[in-house]
């Protein structure tokens, strides 16, 4: 592919990519939560426990803002925090049953979403799809990493 043709190649993933979280979007703010904070419950409620510190770099956002995420799922009653038994300084996240109520209904809502989504490709295109996107997705990191 020429470089015309790569860029367009880009556009369209930038265009698919818009798109999916167009559909999504209704779907949060129905529980009154952004992709962010949705991502935060998800580690969450999938890990048990977590550390802010690990939530902040799995999401890549600094510390602060990761603790403001954090405060504003905890007033919305989706987490509480925990202080470690062993040093009291150290504090986890765990998922509130509403917490876990929550991303399971959304959970529900995005199964019918995406099988909607990407019910245009058979099993095979899928499965494919999934190793370029992921071979990109690690190529990319790399070379921002590298920078």
């Amino acid at each position: 592919m020429n470089p015309s043709e790569l860029y367009d190649l880009h556009i369209e993933i930038k265009e698919l990519s818009r798109l999916s979280q167009e559909l999504i979007e209704p779907s949060l703010v129905k529980y009154d939560l952004t992709s962010v904070q949705y991502r935060a419950l998800q580690l969450i409620v999938l890990n048990e426990s977590l550390a802010v510190k690990y939530i902040s770099n799995h999401l890549n956002i600094k510390p602060a803002a990761g603790t403001a995420l954090i405060d504003r799922l905890e007033r919305k009653n989706l987490i509480e925090r925990c202080h470690s038994e062993d040093d009291r300084r150290v504090v986890y996240i765990q998922a509130t049953e509403i917490g876990k109520e929550t991303y399971h209904s959304i959970n529900r809502c995005f199964t019918k979403i995406f099988n909607d989504f990407y019910g245009v490709l058979n099993e095979e295109e899928t499965v494919r799809l999934k190793q370029i996107v992921g071979k990109l997705t690690d190529h990319v990191s790399s070379c921002i990493e590298e920078q």
